[in-house]
């Protein structure tokens, strides 16, 4: 019972999330094509026999089929040819003003990429919404605690340091560390920054650890070895922890701990995991008292990337400082949101070149399987996280699509880039011969995700330990 509690609540967030964001790619499809003049006959979220749907005044028929794993829009004048179609019998003057294949090469381009970009856009308009009404994520590019021994203690960084660019290109906010850092895996980094006024230049070169990503992904991520300053500032107990039992509460403030001076909400995480089974004598300031508490970090157990079982001590409380949100405005928020599709999309094309060079594990390839447990994990955060996670995907869908590949807007578009050339669209046995190729890098890929699917979940060593 709690299996299919679990697969009913995983498929529900999937098909929400899979249902809008191939309605925004198909609408693109649609309403460029209506506006170039061309008659949609249908359109199709899932694919197979209908479910239900309705017929509007122009003669589309909008429905909804009982496979519910992608959609189309089928436009007059698609069927038939090897790649977008040719009649079975010659058009009448009528037919040929609304027939896709009678239309110019660029109207069929537009029309093709309208999909793509209609999820970009989604993207777009959808962050930039977010930033308005909740705000923007904003962390100064300011080093807060240097880890000893790490890529960032030997290049001579040290608390304070405002980072300015890395390998030549700007940051803004520390987040573009990270985005920055993963575009140049197993690179040496070139490091500008400012320290009291007088700009230094360094190089460094990142440590390489297997961690784990937001949904326990095992991924080979790059380590400077230094936080973002965060104030010392408790902004939750939790509950039965370490910390409610020591008195501490939100808003206090740390000084010291075991008579070590604490400016940086990172020193506390460094105490409290080098002082394994033993007491912190922690020294606090609340509402302008300073207090002095004994804390005894409770020990769990968990497991690193590795799947190792560790100890770690937890003291039980949350940053108060960290990810402040900032007000934008809506043509800043625009901006902002532009360039955050703009980094995700270098971030997926370095991550698929370093798999394909072997820098990276394609192991971290995910098929619809591991696609729907994200789906529930995330949704399970509440609607603003579900809402960036299909901003997300959206863009992942937009970008793949673009891809040079027979049967994937990007492959069409080749098509139709070589059909203006030529002033003549390929032979007939090429587009044939292109769609078959096409649709075996395709099928290949879904069957490598979903086997590293089924790998991540465990489901083979589930089913053996059923039936062995």
């Amino acid at each position: 019972m709690a299996i299919l509690n679990q697969i009913q609540h995983y498929g529900f967030w999937f098909l929400v999330v899979l249902t809008v964001l191939v309605f925004i790619h198909e609408l693109g499809h649609f309403l460029v094509a209506r506006l170039c003049g061309v008659r949609v006959e249908v359109f199709s979220i899932g694919f197979g026999p209908e479910l239900f749907g309705w017929t509007d005044r122009t003669g589309t028929r909008w429905k909804f089929s009982w496979l519910p794993l992608g959609g189309y829009v089928r436009m007059f004048g698609q069927e038939g040819n090897a790649l977008e179609g040719e009649a079975e019998r010659p058009l009448t003057p009528a037919e040929r003003a609304v027939s896709f294949k009678d239309k110019s090469v660029a109207r069929r381009m537009a029309i093709v990429a309208a999909g793509p970009a209609a999820n970009y856009l989604f993207a777009v308009v959808i962050l930039a919404i977010v930033y308005v009404a909740v705000g923007k994520p904003h962390t100064d590019p300011v080093v807060g605690v240097v880890s000893p021994n790490s890529a960032a203690a030997e290049a001579g960084l040290q608390s304070g340091d405002r980072i300015l660019s890395l390998n030549g290109s700007r940051v803004d906010e520390f987040s573009d560390i990270d985005a920055i850092l993963q575009r140049n895996l197993d690179q040496p980094l070139s490091i500008a920054f400012d320290r009291a006024g007088k700009q230094f230049e360094v190089t460094a070169h990142p440590q390489i650890v297997l961690d784990k990503d937001l949904f326990g992904n095992p991924v080979r991520t790059p380590r400077l070895g230094f936080d973002p300053h965060m104030d010392p500032v408790v902004d939750e107990v939790q509950p039965n922890s370490a910390a409610e039992a020591a008195g501490i509460r939100p808003g206090d403030r740390f000084v010291a701990v075991n008579g070590v001076p604490v400016s940086e909400f990172a020193q506390i995480v460094t105490a409290v995991r080098g002082n394994i089974g033993k007491p912190l004598v922690i020294t606090i300031v609340r509402a302008g008292q300073q207090l002095v508490v004994t804390a005894y970090p409770q020990i769990v157990e968990d497991k690193d990337a590795s799947g190792k079982t560790v100890q770690t001590p937890r003291l039980g409380i949350t940053a108060g400082g960290a990810r402040p949100l900032i007000k934008v405005g809506p043509v800043e928020a625009i901006a902002s949101a532009g360039k955050e599709a703009y980094t995700q999309t270098t971030m997926i094309l370095t991550g698929i070149w370093q798999m394909l060079s072997g820098q990276r594990s394609s192991d971290e390839i995910r098929g619809p399987a591991g696609i729907a447990t994200m789906a529930g994990d995330v949704a399970a955060l509440g609607f603003l996280p579900f809402t960036l996670f299909a901003v997300t995907l959206s863009i992942n869908l937009g970008l793949i699509n673009l891809f040079p590949v027979p049967l994937l807007d990007g492959g069409h578009l080749v098509y139709y880039a070589i059909e203006g050339i030529r002033g003549k669209p390929l032979g007939e046995r090429v587009q044939e011969l292109g769609l078959k190729i096409g649709l075996a890098l395709v099928l290949s890929l879904m069957l490598f995700a979903t086997w590293n699917d089924l790998v991540y979940l465990k489901v083979v060593e589930h089913l053996k330990s059923l039936f062995m």
